[in-house]
């Protein structure tokens, strides 16, 4: 049985002076680990779709404080569709 295919990256493409390609930075000490990040962005889109904006950024500033910052982009497929990316920074 063959193996299945590599995924694709997101089509993203980083601005100029990011090089971390499909790369989500060094994380903090601080840092959720991923799939906490991925159930948050969930939570943060549900209260979105509710118009819940409180609650919404109240899980972005959660998130910042530990070392994780989102940034939501337009999907490629028009439609209104956001996509939330996330990375680790620190100062």
């Amino acid at each position: 049985g063959g193996g299945g295919g590599g995924g694709g990256g997101n089509g993203a493409t980083p601005a100029p002076g990011f090089g971390f390609d499909g790369d989500k930075g060094t994380p903090p000490p601080s840092a959720p680990y991923p799939e906490e990040i991925e159930k948050s962005i969930e939570d943060r889109n549900e209260a979105r779709r509710k118009g819940d904006y409180a609650r919404a950024d109240q899980i972005r500033d959660e998130l910042k404080a530990k070392g994780v910052v989102l940034s939501d982009q337009k999907g490629a497929h028009g439609g209104g569709l956001v996509v939330t990316s996330w990375r680790y920074w620190h100062d």
